[in-house]
C-alpha cells in the first residue's frame, strides 16, 4: 500500500502555511504595540493634546486667532472732508453699508432661492452611473479563475407624476416664505433707519450741550471776574469768590464731561452708519426755530400701520407659509404615482456587451410610517397657531408704538413754545442780574442761579426739539413710511440748517454719496 502524502503538508498548502505565518506575526504585533502604547487608546488621534488640561483656562491659541478685515462697503467709502451731512445723506449711506442691510438682502435671496428648489420638484430626474472592475479568483488548490473585466453605464430616468398636491403646497410655503422674507427685509431697513435717525438726534443734542456748557464757562468766567473784581474793592466777601470758583469747576466738568458723551455717540451714529466707529461726521447745527409738523390724525395713522407695516406683514406671511407648510405635511400621507425607466449595458471580457432596458410606473402608499406622519402633522398644525399667536402679538405691539410715538410726538411739541419762553427770559433775566451785581443790587448767589436757569432752559428747549424728531422718525418706523416721501420729507424730520426744502434733494454735487432716492418707496400712497 502506498504511502501518500500529508493533507496539510507545507509542500501542498503553501499558502495555507504562508497565512498562518503572516496572521501570527500580526497578532504579536498589536500585542506589544498594545502593551507599549496602552494608554494612547485613550486618545489614538491626540484631538486633546491642545486642549486645557482642567477647568477654567482659556483654550484659544495664537494660531486659532482669524485675521478680520472691515467690510468691503467701508472699505471702498469715501467721506467727503468738513462737508455737513444731513438726515437724508447719513440714511442712504446706512442702507448702502450697513451689514445688517446686506445680511437680510443675502436672506432674501436664499430664501428665492428655495422656491427654486420646490419648482424643481415638477421636473424628471436624470441619473448617469458608470462602473468599472476587475475580479480574479484563485481555489485552495491552485486553480484560478481567469481576470474578469467589466464596464457597465446605467442610464436612469425617475419622474414622479402625481402626489395629490403635495408639491404644490411646497411651492406655496415657499412663496409665502419668499414674501415674509420681503418684508423681513423692509423691516430691516426700517430698523436701520430708525437708528441711524436717532443717533442722529442725539449727535445734535450733544452738540447743542457742548455749545451751552461752553457758554456756562463763560458765563461763571466772567462772573468770577465780577466777584474778584468787586473783593479787590472791598464790596464782596471772600464766600463770594469761592463760590463763584465752584461754579466755575461744576461748568468745566460739565463741559468736559459733554465732550466725552459727544465722542461716545458720535462712535454710535457712525457704526449706525456702517462706518468706523472712529469716522469724523460733520452735522449742520441744530435749528431749534424748525418745527416738525405732522398733519394726520392718530386713527388715520394706525390704519396705515395695519395696511404697510413691514413687521406685521411679515407675521402675516408667516401665518400663510405655516398654513401651506400643514397642507403640504397633511398631504406627505397620501399616495404617489411615478415613472421610472432605465437603460444600461454591460460590457463583460469573453461575454461580450448586454444591454438592458426598463419603464414602469410605481404607486407609492405609505401604510405605516411609525407614527411619523401623525406628528409630524401635529407639529405643523403647533405651528400654525404658534405664527397666528405671534401675528396678534405684532398687530398690538404695532399699535401701541404708532400711539405712543404719536402722543410723544404731541408732548415734545406742546413743550417747545414754553421752553423758548424760558430762554428769552432767562436770557434777559441774567442780563439783568449781571448789571445788577457790578452795582451791588444783586449778590453772587442771584447770579449763578440766573446762569444756571439760562443753561437748564437752553437745554430743554433742545432737548425738547429733538424729542420730537425722535417721536416722529419711531412714528414712522412703527408704521413703516421712515424714508418715504410721504411721510419723512427732509425739511420735516431734519432739525438743522442744512435741511433741505420743498423735497429737493440735498448735495447733488457729490458723487460718493448713494443717492437720495434710494431712500424712497416710488409706489404710489394715499397723503394722510
Amino acid at each position: 500500500m502506498r504511502n501518500r502524502p500529508a493533507i496539510f503538508s507545507p509542500g501542498n498548502h503553501p499558502l495555507r502555511v504562508k497565512s498562518a505565518i503572516l496572521g501570527l506575526a500580526i497578532a504579536l504585533g498589536l500585542f506589544g504595540f498594545s502593551n507599549v502604547y496602552a494608554n494612547s487608546f485613550d486618545d489614538p488621534f491626540g484631538v486633546n493634546a491642545r486642549l486645557p488640561e482642567h477647568p477654567g483656562v482659556k483654550a484659544a491659541q495664537r494660531a486659532d486667532f482669524y485675521t478680520i478685515s472691515a467690510p468691503t462697503a467701508v472699505q471702498k467709502q469715501k467721506m467727503v472732508t468738513g462737508h455737513e451731512y444731513s438726515l437724508a445723506e447719513l440714511s442712504a449711506l446706512a442702507l448702502s453699508n450697513n451689514p445688517q442691510t446686506h445680511s437680510v438682502w443675502a436672506s432674501l435671496r436664499a430664501q428665492a432661492a428655495s422656491v427654486g428648489i420646490s419648482e424643481a420638484a415638477w421636473l424628471p430626474k436624470l441619473t448617469l452611473n458608470a462602473s468599472a472592475q476587475q475580479s480574479q479568483s484563485t481555489t485552495s488548490t491552485g486553480f484560478s479563475i481567469p481576470t474578469q473585466r467589466i464596464f457597465a453605464p446605467n442610464l436612469s430616468l425617475s419622474w414622479l407624476l402625481y402626489d395629490f398636491g403635495q408639491r404644490e403646497a411646497g411651492i406655496a410655503a415657499a412663496k409665502a416664505g419668499l414674501v415674509a422674507a420681503r418684508f423681513a427685509n423692509d423691516q430691516t431697513l426700517q430698523t436701520v433707519l430708525s437708528s441711524v435717525a436717532s443717533a442722529y438726534y442725539q449727535s445734535l443734542a450733544d452738540q447743542v450741550l457742548i455749545e451751552v456748557n461752553k457758554r456756562s464757562v463763560e458765563t461763571a468766567q466772567k462772573a468770577l471776574d465780577a466777584a474778584q473784581a468787586r473783593y479787590r474793592s472791598g464790596q464782596a466777601t471772600v464766600s463770594d469768590l469761592y463760590q463763584a470758583k465752584a461754579a466755575l469747576a461744576q461748568a468745566e466738568g460739565t463741559l468736559a464731561t459733554a465732550e466725552q458723551t459727544q465722542l461716545q455717540n458720535a462712535g454710535a451714529l457712525a457704526s449706525a452708519v456702517g462706518l468706523p466707529v472712529d469716522t469724523q461726521l460733520r452735522l449742520a447745527p441744530l435749528q431749534t426755530r424748525i418745527d416738525p409738523k405732522l398733519d394726520a390724525n392718530v386713527k388715520s395713522l394706525l390704519q396705515q400701520a395695519i395696511a404697510q407695516n413691514p413687521n406685521l406683514q411679515n407675521a402675516q406671511a408667516q401665518v400663510a407659509q405655516a398654513r401651506a407648510t400643514l397642507d403640504q405635511t397633511e398631504r406627505a400621507g397620501l399616495p404617489s404615482i411615478s415613472l421610472g425607466a432605465n437603460q444600461g449595458l454591460r460590457f463583460q471580457q469573453s461575454l461580450g456587451r448586454t444591454q438592458t432596458n426598463s419603464i414602469g410606473l410605481t404607486l407609492s402608499v405609505p401604510l405605516f410610517t411609525g407614527f411619523d406622519q401623525h406628528y409630524q402633522t401635529a407639529q405643523a398644525r403647533a405651528k400654525l397657531a404658534e405664527a397666528e399667536a405671534n401675528r396678534d402679538t405684532t398687530y398690538q405691539s404695532t399699535e401701541l408704538a404708532v400711539w405712543q410715538g404719536y402722543y410723544a410726538f404731541r408732548g415734545a411739541m406742546v413743550a417747545i413754545p414754553s421752553a423758548r419762553a424760558q430762554v428769552e427770559n432767562a436770557n434777559e433775566a441774567l442780563k439783568a442780574v449781571q448789571a445788577q451785581y457790578k452795582v451791588g443790587y444783586a449778590t453772587i448767589q442771584d447770579l449763578l442761579t440766573a446762569q444756571s436757569t439760562l443753561a437748564t432752559a437752553e437745554v430743554t428747549l433742545a432737548q425738547n426739539a429733538l424729542n420730537a424728531y425722535t417721536a416722529l422718525a419711531k412714528l414712522g418706523a412703527a408704521i413703516g413710511q421712515l424714508g418715504s416721501p410721504m411721510f419723512s420729507e427732509h425739511s420735516l424730520l431734519d432739525p438743522t440748517t442744512a435741511a433741505v426744502s420743498d423735497g429737493a434733494a440735498p448735495n447733488d454735487h457729490l458723487p460718493d454719496i448713494v443717492p437720495t432716492s434710494h431712500l424712497y418707496d416710488h409706489k404710489e400712497q394715499s397723503q394722510p
